[in-house]
């Protein structure tokens, strides 16, 4: 050996213990904090790709061996292998999320990417090292492969197939693993995708796996993409003798008394269908965790029950009644005396001779409004006198500048459209109903008789006109209502 071998022998015999030293300490560190993934790129270095190269070192440099040798291809060859582990640890360094490690991968890529990167790895090592090293002619293999493809494409029709998918679904990214999706019928959290299926958890725990081929195919609900709020509809009947307005505050409260479902959005309430034996109504309100979407769900309905026990409402289900010829029916006579009792109750009307109530109940019609309803509108006529027998309605008068401002607030044995008894008026107010109004409407020309016929009534009635129009009068703002 000249003396500049003699140089190499001794740096190598040195070097090579102290490299693999120092790689073991900084091994050490890392997995003290917990960089698994750098720790086990570099314990393979250390264990594979050194005493690989210093062994080829050693023959080729050292011995004279001659790369023809089938011992220093075997050398070679596994210096290959060393460097693929190497690789596929880098590569899944940069881009595989590990939950045991303390740092994270560089760039977060899908792992379908992650899997075509490990076998382009293989296969470009793998193709150097035959190519290269065993000196095997490649294209003789390609042409093989070229001509079995067809039947190798044919065979694997359906993974092919999925792989396809698995692609157009990554670059498409309608979900990420996390995410709530449902497709058919199937609901579920995504857990996995890979080159040829993607793994969900359904709400029932179960790890359901889908074929990308499958998906491909379907209408996708993404319940987390981009804006995490979900509405839920839920529809429930209830009777016909539940005033609606009243049933929608019922399940309006019940919303509110149900953990995770959400304030804003407000949830909506609908009135939706009157079916045989129910009027149907649609909840819509709204979540941000579809995790918990049967919990809700369940207290929910749970819920509507309990409010419904408490306000007197009653969720029907289907019966069938049968009506007999001498079944009793209300008679007239009852409900004329209901009337005339409630009439008689009220002060305004003391003064009248019981006979003029008793018409006044005869020619009465029951009216019934809902919230938001116009019952009079200024400007136009009135139908009759109207009397509050249940609820509360407002009335507005324009301003000058036309602004709505409230002139009174009506409830029970209140009465207003007084200016039917004025012929040639028309409303000086607008009513709108601010509480379910049960009213009892009294045509103008049987109040107006009333009054022709007891003066005593007639003042009462007149002076009652006259205070509510001078309390138009300071509310609109005006020098006179003419």
């Amino acid at each position: 050996m000249d003396r500049s071998q003699w140089v190499n022998a001794i740096v190598f015999i040195i070097g090579f213990p102290f490299l693999t030293i120092i790689l073991g300490e900084i091994v050490d560190r890392l997995e003290t904090r917990k960089n698994i993934g750098w720790a086990k790129l570099l314990g393979n270095i250390r264990i594979l790709v050194l005493p690989s190269l210093a062994t080829w070192v050693v023959i080729h440099q050292f011995l004279a061996v001659t790369r023809e040798s089938w011992l220093l291809k075997g050398i070679e060859s596994l210096i290959g292998y060393s460097a693929i582990v190497a690789l596929l640890n880098l590569i899944g360094i940069l881009f595989i999320r590990n939950p045991k490690a303390k740092s994270q991968p560089l760039f977060i890529v899908p792992r379908l990417f992650v899997q075509i990167a490990h076998i382009l790895v293989i296969l470009s090592v793998g193709a150097y090292i035959l190519s290269s090293i065993w000196q095997v002619d490649l294209s003789s293999i390609a042409t093989a492969l070229g001509v079995g493809s067809l039947v190798i494409a044919l065979a694997l029709q359906n993974t092919l197939s999925n792989l396809v998918s698995g692609f157009l679904l990554l670059f498409d990214s309608p979900f990420k693993v996390g995410d709530w999706i449902r497709f058919g019928d199937i609901e579920g959290q995504i857990v996995d995708l890979n080159w040829r299926s993607v793994r969900l958890k359904t709400l029932d725990r179960d790890l359901l796996i889908v074929p990308n081929s499958v998906l491909d195919g379907e209408n996708i609900y993404n319940y987390h993409s981009g804006d995490r709020l979900h509405a839920e509809r839920y529809l429930v009947g209830f009777s016909y003798d539940d005033p609606p307005n009243h049933v929608k505050r019922v399940l309006e409260s019940a919303t509110a008394e149900t953990h995770r479902i959400l304030s804003q959005p407000r949830p909506e309430v609908r009135t939706v269908s009157y079916d045989d034996f129910a009027i149907t109504y649609e909840v819509k309100y709204f979540i941000d965790d579809f995790q918990y979407v049967e919990e809700i769900r369940n207290e929910f309905r749970t819920s509507i029950f309990y409010a419904a026990k408490r306000n007197g409402l009653t969720i029907p289900f289907p019966i069938r009644t049968i009506y007999h010829v001498r079944q009793s029916i209300p008679r007239r006579e009852e409900y004329l005396e209901q009337i005339q009792n409630f009439l008689q109750s009220l002060p305004y009307f003391v003064s009248l001779e019981p006979n003029t109530i008793a018409k006044f109940a005869e020619k009465a019609a029951i009216q019934v409004y809902g919230i938001g309803d116009r019952v009079v509108r200024e400007g136009e006529s009135d139908d009759g006198l109207y009397i509050i027998q249940e609820g509360k309605i407002r009335l507005f008068v324009a301003d000058l500048h036309g602004h709505q401002k409230e002139v009174a607030y009506l409830s029970q044995e209140d009465f207003f459209g007084e200016t039917a008894l004025l012929p040639g008026e028309v409303s000086l107010v607008t009513g709108i109903v601010t509480q379910d109004l049960t009213v009892l409407v009294l045509p103008s020309e049987v109040v107006a008789e009333s009054i022709a016929g007891s003066a005593r009534f007639a003042k009462q009635m007149y002076h009652f006109i006259e205070e509510r129009k001078a309390q138009i009068y300071l509310t609109k703002g005006a020098k006179s209502l003419s």
